[in-house]
């Protein structure tokens, strides 16, 4: 059997129904196994970073394992910003990339290259990757291959790269193992959790006054969302969401508490500061999600629990900490709870608290509090209001992407879909291309015009395989984010960041029109901007459909939480009145900081 024909039905077997990429001379070999197989279908993509997006996308909505291609040289250096994006977001993909002959790759020859577009792509994403080999012998290939997708899948997952020569490609392979079975058994993230810790947590929340449970992107990855809600409704927990598990917890139910971070809802992390016990699922506590004065967290008793080791007390030191895979520590902890028969824990006043909360400081009251326009916060807060039960959303990077988390509620089947740790701007479109055609559901992609310039190429699969994608661009004709930036620290001085000074934006109808995709206009002078809307998102209509949202030149996104503060003192402050009101409720409800 030909090598790349055996590369192919392996992924067949472990389920891998699309390949990402761009066809190129060093993986001709596998992009023609490929075609010869009807059960995998090669999706194009117009720049292999597009790829890398979307494979690692679809890794983190399905939890499984997905596959990105790539020829050597240019091919394979450009995979490499999806490759980190998937590595620092923990998803599971296997990159391959073909390379130069083996007989003319360089080995240890002092010379920079020695084939035409080598590159040594093995040791470039050694940093980035769990696992990155080069298989330049034949008899590798049944182990190399099965051992990276386990690498990929066990503990904390994450990318592997196999790198595999033209000649390898072509050359005859004698499975040891020549049945194709799912090779994907025995993957398990269980460990046995000492009772006594568990007992130790239990004792810490059911003794505080004001406990709250702080979700991160841990939690989605192990898939424990189900098992979450029994926990925190067992214990009557309020719970807050990071970025990367924005989509953990429905955002309708009475217990959620708010998106935290340095973007966060201002409510939400007023209740991260006032908290005195905080259960930490699956987060490693950056200074994106609880600033750098970490003065509110000194006297807090915190529990965390990782998968990763390396990630519990980097930043502060919990009184606790457990080393387990999210959903392995929640399925245990109940079962602790269901042989206690617990009773519920009355922590009506603190919850009543968080409510109160909620109504003085929501989302919307933001734009307000800083005397800024609020037309991006209220378009938003109408798409989020007419999304359907089921919608996945893939947001890009910079105000588009902080503005989504505050103020889309996202309900127990929507997803969230975004980049956390390599936070690249062109992440979305790719992103609901690849989950837009594995689930053939409705995806929504939210992008700036900044970002969607970046892959822009893209439309070119929206529109060839007609994916059901609405996609809306939120045109400042600006770099926002960059722009706030800029005006809190640069004396307004803004440098290529809009059109007085070198960043130029597009009309993107007419970019779509000409890759053959339906498009319109909305701006804030259309007295009917909503009920458009409300048309879009509820109505029977043709996709893919791009929507360009025309907005101020330039937008604010409020709070933010500047360098040197403490995560509940977001700018804009809030006044003496309203720091008395959350005084006095506290005191009101005998919750008060001791």
């Amino acid at each position: 059997m030909k090598v790349s024909d055996y590369i192919v039905k392996y992924l067949k077997a472990i389920g891998i129904k699309y390949i990402y990429g761009c066809v190129g001379g060093s993986v001709t070999h596998l992009v023609d196994s490929i075609f010869k197989e009807p059960d995998i279908s090669f999706i194009h993509c117009y720049h292999e970073q597009a790829a890398a997006f979307s494979a690692s996308a679809s890794a983190k909505y399905s939890g499984n394992i997905k596959v990105a291609l790539a020829t050597s040289g240019p091919g394979a250096t450009n995979l490499i910003t999806g490759i980190g994006d998937a590595y620092f977001d923990s998803a599971p993909v296997l990159f391959i990339t073909g390379q130069v002959n083996t007989y003319d790759f360089k080995y240890q020859r002092p010379v920079r290259q020695y084939g035409f577009q080598e590159t040594d792509i093995v040791n470039i994403v050694k940093p980035i990757t769990k696992y990155s080999v080069l298989l330049d012998k034949v008899e590798k290939i049944e182990e190399e291959l099965t051992k990276a997708v386990k690498i990929a899948l066990n503990g904390r997952p994450g990318p592997v790269l196999l790198d595999i020569p033209m000649n390898i490609q072509r050359e005859n392979l004698i499975p040891k193992n020549p049945i194709f079975s799912k090779r994907l058994n025995n993957i398990s993230n269980f460990t046995n959790i000492d009772k006594k810790d568990i007992e130790e947590i239990y004792s810490l929340i059911n003794n505080s006054k004001r406990p709250l449970v702080l979700i991160g992107g841990g939690c989605r990855i192990s898939n424990a969302c189900n098992e979450l809600i029994l926990l925190v409704e067992k214990l009557s927990l309020p719970v807050v969401v990071s970025l990367m598990g924005k989509d953990c917890f429905p955002h309708d139910h009475p217990l959620f508490a708010g998106f935290i971070g340095a973007y966060g809802n201002r409510y939400g992390n007023i209740a991260l500061s006032k908290s005195d016990v905080l259960l930490v699922l699956g987060s490693r506590l950056d200074s994106r999600q609880i600033g750098n004065i970490l003065d509110p967290f000194n006297t807090k008793k915190i529990v965390q629990i990782d998968i990763d080791k390396n990630e519990i007390g980097q930043r502060l030191s919990p009184k606790t900490s457990i080393v387990s895979d999210v959903k392995n520590f929640i399925t245990q902890f109940n079962s602790f709870l269901n042989s206690k028969n617990h009773k519920f824990k009355n922590n009506s006043n603190w919850l009543r608290f968080i409510k109160e909360l909620k109504n003085i400081f929501s989302p919307l009251s933001e734009p307000f509090r800083a005397d800024v326009e609020d037309f991006h916060y209220r378009i938003m807060d109408e798409i989020s209001k007419n999304l359907s039960s089921e919608d996945i959303v893939c947001v890009d990077i910079g105000q588009n992407q902080v503005l989504a988390a505050q103020v889309l509620e996202i309900k127990r089947k929507q997803r969230f879909i975004n980049s956390g740790g390599m936070a690249p701007m062109g992440y979305a479109l790719p992103a609901g291309i690849a989950i837009s055609l594995e689930n053939k559901k409705r995806t929504i992609v939210i992008v700036g015009d900044g970002g969607m310039q970046i892959n822009i190429q893209e439309l070119n699969t929206v529109a060839n395989l007609k994916l059901p994608m609405i996609i809306f661009v939120f045109n400042n004709r600006s770099l926002g984010m960059i722009k706030q930036f800029q005006h809190l620290y640069f004396n307004d001085h803004y440098c290529d960041t809009d059109e007085h000074c070198g960043y130029h934006s597009i009309s993107f109808v007419q970019v779509a029109k000409a890759y053959g995709i339906s498009s319109l206009n909305i701006n804030k002078n259309m007295v009917d901007w909503r009920e458009k809307i409300q048309s879009i998102l509820n109505s029977p209509i043709k996709l893919p459909l791009l929507v360009q949202i025309d907005m101020d030149y330039q937008t604010y996104i409020y709070p933010k939480l500047e360098y040197n503060k403490p995560i509940d003192k977001p700018d804009p402050q809030i006044t003496k009145k309203e720091e008395m009101i959350i005084y006095n409720l506290m005191e009101e409800l005998n919750i008060n900081e001791q």
